[in-house]
């Protein structure tokens, strides 16, 4: 009787969900080869027990618009839930999978008392600003939100599961695992199309960073100009560094080629941004002439009535050496490049701009004050 009743709940999936299912172990071998998940045994993906409650009513057939963006999404929604799996309870994932599954078709979460479902026809994508959707489902629908479960709480392990798949340090996910997503290119992901053909702002003369790649330096960027293509197939690039010389002590800038893959606009300065600086959060230094990963260790305020702007104390998780104590102005939020058109400020920062623009101000309140303190001090 009970594998007739498996059988029967199988015949009912549609054809998307059984792909879906299918395709579950590929992807949590990719998991942990990437270093998402630390086993294989996290990602324990099952079909659920038949209910002994009342049956309930379900919700209403996906639209053909909704089934589309579902499918658009099902490379890194797949990853999501094998990661989830990992980070909680059976319970907890299986809730979180549908609310999550129903923000990405842009069905919408139905709430008690609600109108409409919240967010019915904004279908949610890995690559959007989920720190600022979080607020706004604070602001908008926290007393309909069932103490945070329906809303804050998917957005908030959507938040999570960003920062671990954009991330190029130690246990996340590399650019190859963000940028295989037809949703989003990872900051260090390709500038390049499918097609080999060159992203719209790599053009001669263009100020770029470079991840770099050898030892001792891996994961940092650096800046440079873009000097033109090294090769044909206009894959690999010649460059000349902003800051790094041909020879120790020397003037002449080091001109070297590298992967156009590794490459990535320069991002904007960032202003007013400071006061979401607390210990735990990722961002990064500017160290030795580049930018390197780092977390926030400690935040040190001047003894009053001195003041003056806060001190931070970071390290790098991947580099002992890397440590500092250092003011905002050496320090920026950890930005990744999406559809090679805008930036996005991974958590808890949560903001977007356009590539090419020289500078976003966060809150101008908190930059003038910022402004203010420096001159002050």
């Amino acid at each position: 009787r009970e594998r007739g009743s498996e059988a029967l709940m199988a015949e009912e999936l549609s054809e998307y969900e059984k792909a879906r299912l299918a395709r579950i172990e590929e992807n949590k071998r990719m998991l942990v080869a990437l270093g998402i998940e630390e086993a294989s045994s996290q990602c324990r993906h099952k079909t659920p027990a038949a209910s002994k409650s009342k049956a309930r009513a379900g919700p209403p057939p996906l639209s053909d618009v909704q089934r589309a963006a579902l499918a658009r999404a099902e490379q890194w929604l797949e990853r999501f839930e094998c990661w989830l799996r990992g980070e909680c309870s059976r319970a907890n994932a299986d809730k979180v999978m549908e609310r999550v599954s129903e923000l990405v078709s842009g069905r919408g979460v139905a709430l008690k008392g609600g109108v409409e479902p919240a967010y019915l026809g904004r279908a949610v994508s890995i690559s959007d600003d989920l720190v600022a959707l979080k607020e706004h489902a604070t602001a908008a629908y926290g007393a309909l939100d069932n103490g945070g479960w329906h809303l804050r709480h998917p957005i908030g392990k959507l938040i999570k599961f960003q920062q671990v798949l954009f991330s190029s340090g130690g246990g996340g996910a590399t650019s190859e695992a963000a940028s295989s997503s037809d949703d989003l290119e990872s900051g260090g992901g390709t500038p390049s199309s499918s097609s080999g053909a060159a992203a719209g702002w790599l053009v001669e003369g263009a100020a770029v960073e470079v991840e770099m790649d050898e030892e001792g330096l891996r994961g940092s960027r650096y800046g440079a100009t873009f000097l033109g293509f090294a090769d044909e197939a206009r894959r690999v690039a010649r460059l000349q560094y902003t800051h790094l010389t041909a020879e120790e002590g020397g003037e002449e800038r080091l001109v070297e080629e590298a992967p156009c893959a590794r490459l990535r606009p320069s991002p904007p300065a960032i202003l007013g941004w400071s006061s979401r600086l607390r210990p735990g959060v990722q961002c990064e230094l500017w160290h030795e002439d580049g930018w390197w990963e780092v977390v926030v260790y400690e935040k040190r305020r001047p003894p009053k009535p001195r003041g003056g702007p806060a001190q931070f104390e970071v390290y790098s998780e991947t580099y002992g050496e890397v440590e500092a104590t250092v003011g905002a102005g050496r320090l920026r939020p950890r930005l990744v490049l999406v559809h090679g058109r805008e930036w996005l400020a991974l958590a808890p920062f949560g903001f977007k701009c356009a590539v090419g623009a020289a500078e976003y101000v966060f809150s101008r309140a908190e930059a003038e004050a910022e402004a203010a303190a420096d001159k002050a001090a």
